[in-house]
């Protein structure tokens, strides 16, 4: 099958420089699928990401709207780390690349389909340094010159979260607000707010909403 429509297509895995066990790396297939999980339990349909597990720690997901993914893949960044820690008591993160662009052969199984959004995608991933936590690229040079821009600025925040400010992190960016949030924490509403600060919420949000403006435009031309 055919398809020249855009999508947003992530490849992922456990970033580098994690040291866990045998038995604890053995937990990491399920800690990223209940971290998808909870990502679409909490997204409307067009948000959701469809995923596969490819190996014990490498991924791959797809988003049918562009615009929406963002916000999604920054959901998924936080609740990996907040699920993890309470799983394993270790500080864990992923790493993406996204690419946005047509699949130009989609199958059933992501692992099977192909075209330039996957491509980008998985050889994005390959080529980030170690450090890096996220990098978006498009067919648009421009574009993808200034997410790599902004993304950097991003992999610093996403670094520093604790997890509790990436599980107070995760709640914001469903939209429930201060007094939702300390009421599913069982805190005051003062300490979330101050683990939003801490998380930096409002540069989170001002990415995600640059993000989409730039990918709407980019559909538009």
């Amino acid at each position: 099958m055919t398809n020249k429509a855009h999508y947003a297509v992530v490849a992922g895995e456990l970033a580098p420089g994690a040291r866990v066990s045998d038995e604890q790396f053995s937990k990491i297939p399920d800690l990223i699928r209940a971290s998808f999980q909870a990502v679409n339990r909490m997204v409307p349909e067009e948000a959701k990401l469809r995923y596969e597990i490819i190996r014990m720690d490498e991924f791959l997901a797809l988003s049918e709207s562009p615009v929406h993914s963002m916000r999604s893949l920054i959901m998924l960044f936080a609740a990996f780390r907040f699920l993890s820690h309470k799983e394993l008591s270790e500080r864990l993160d992923l790493r993406v690349c996204q690419g946005i662009g047509p699949v130009e052969f989609a199958q059933e199984h992501l692992r099977e389909s192909d075209g330039t959004a996957f491509r980008n995608a998985t050889s994005g991933l390959g080529k980030m340094k170690r450090n890096q936590r996220i990098l978006v690229t498009t067919p648009a040079k421009n574009l993808t010159e200034e997410f790599a821009l902004s993304c950097s600025f991003m992999d610093i925040l996403i670094h520093d979260w604790s997890d509790e400010q990436a599980e107070a992190m995760f709640l914001n960016l469903t939209g429930k607000n201060q007094m939702e949030i300390s009421q599913l924490l069982g805190i005051s509403q003062p300490a979330v707010n101050r683990r939003l600060k801490a998380a930096h919420f409002d540069t989170i949000h001002n990415f995600i909403d640059r993000f989409e403006t730039l990918i709407k435009s980019g559909q538009r031309a």
